[in-house]
């Protein structure tokens, strides 16, 4: 049924393409934006070098930072650095209409400094809807915070719970404030992310080098609904992924299916200069259904491919921001991120891994002139600890940091 649905929806879309009227001349329009992060960024000597891209050659939670806490021998220390960044979210595009047909190319900076390709699609608006394909941020996307953080990244809240899957390809179809779309399927690890404790590594590093292969035969599909009532405007939205990984186990072919899902809901609400904004998540294997924006230990399905044990992550998060409206070019904005994990050990029965963490920050926009915006922001992400049934928990410390974003919009 499952199967017979998405086809049944991929047909309709199809059908929907057909030849579009338009018009003799293209209308381009041109845009771009720079952005500069810079920030003092500190970690705290007991805060675990994956949390802080210590020991990794890639960040292993989102966390962009070059401060890093490193023990040696017996000793641990944390870290202090500045951070000068050129983010990796500064752009520049064209927007392009010629009838009912339109379409966006958008390039980025990447960290290396190399140009990526951050939207590229075309649109196809046949009367009852508009027809995307190509790469788009995706219908399940709520961003209602204008948080930093260290590294500087999106600058809305990612990494830190919020609604949103990245920019991905995809066939969608939008009524109004109603989108549905099939999507390149997420395939994120069982054995991604390295837990800090020996069982678990083992685990991993034995299913990293035992997976021969891994199938996908259904795009992800995601859905959400937007709309206004009162003094607000109101989202609820789904998405789910499903691929399957094959293992080589003692030179028999063995199948382990992973499902990941989330359920989300937000709202801005306005009250004169006020503003309250607010996002709430719930789901299964965040990581294997949207990919690496949830920085917990208990974020993937687990599986042993020894023992065919496989293990859920349970998942839930919540956002609340406040703001206020000084002038028409001062805006004073705060907020507190939770976001809680659990799964269950594969390789001990009875124990299982659950960790909360918390992000504050308050923040500053100011826009002395038309497309001009400084926001200075400090911030603390508590990893809190990682409490593993029957063991002792693994203490976290925090991530601290205070630093200015520069944005001059052309």
């Amino acid at each position: 049924m499952k199967k017979l649905f998405i086809l049944v929806l991929a047909l309709v879309m199809a059908f929907a393409a057909l030849p579009a009227f338009a018009q003799d001349k293209a209308d381009w329009a041109f845009y771009g934006s720079v952005r500069m992060w810079t920030a003092w960024e500190s970690v705290d000597e007991d805060t675990p070098p994956q949390l802080s891209n210590g020991g990794f050659t890639t960040p292993t939670f989102g966390i962009k930072t070059a401060a890093k806490a490193i023990t040696y021998g017996t000793e641990a220390k944390g870290d202090d650095e500045i951070a000068w960044l050129l983010q990796s979210n500064s752009r520049f595009g064209a927007r392009v209409k010629w009838g009912n047909v339109g379409g966006v190319v958008e390039y980025g900076h990447s960290s290396a400094g190399n140009p990526t390709t951050r939207l590229l699609y075309g649109t196809w608006n046949f009367g009852a809807g508009t027809l995307l394909i190509g790469q788009d941020y995706g219908p399940y996307d709520y961003r209602v915070s204008g948080l930093c953080g260290p590294g500087g990244g999106e600058c809305s809240g990612f990494d830190f719970g919020a609604i949103y899957t990245g920019r991905d390809p995809q066939i969608k179809l939008i009524f109004g404030g109603f989108k549905v779309a099939l999507e390149a399927p997420e395939l994120q690890q069982s054995f991604r992310f390295a837990y800090p404790t020996t069982p678990i590594s083992n685990v991993v590093t034995s299913n990293a080098s035992l997976m021969v292969d891994r199938d996908q035969t259904l795009p992800r599909l995601s859905a959400s609904y937007t709309f206004n009532m009162g003094p607000g405007q109101f989202f609820i939205g789904g998405i789910y992924n499903t691929y399957t990984q094959i293992f080589n186990v003692a030179g028999s072919e063995r199948e382990h299916d992973v499902d990941g899902w989330l359920l989300g809901a937000g709202t801005k609400l306005g009250f004169g200069p006020f503003y309250v904004n607010a996002s709430v998540q719930y789901g299964e294997n965040p990581n294997n259904a949207a990919g690496e924006f949830f920085e917990l230990y208990p974020s993937v399905n687990l599986y042993n491919s020894a023992t065919d044990a496989s293990e859920d992550s349970e998942y839930m998060t919540g956002q609340l921001i406040l703001g206020y409206k000084l002038t028409s070019s001062i805006t004073f904005e705060g907020g507190v991120m939770w976001q809680s994990g659990k799964v269950d050990d594969v390789t001990v029965a009875g124990r299982n891994w659950e960790q909360d963490t918390w992000v504050y920050y308050l923040q500053c926009v100011w826009s002395p002139a038309k497309n001009v915006f400084f926001v200075p922001e400090f911030g603390i992400i508590d990893y809190n600890k990682l409490e593993v049934a029957n063991q002792p928990d693994v203490e976290f410390g925090k991530l601290t940091w205070f630093g200015i974003k520069w944005m001059i919009n052309f």
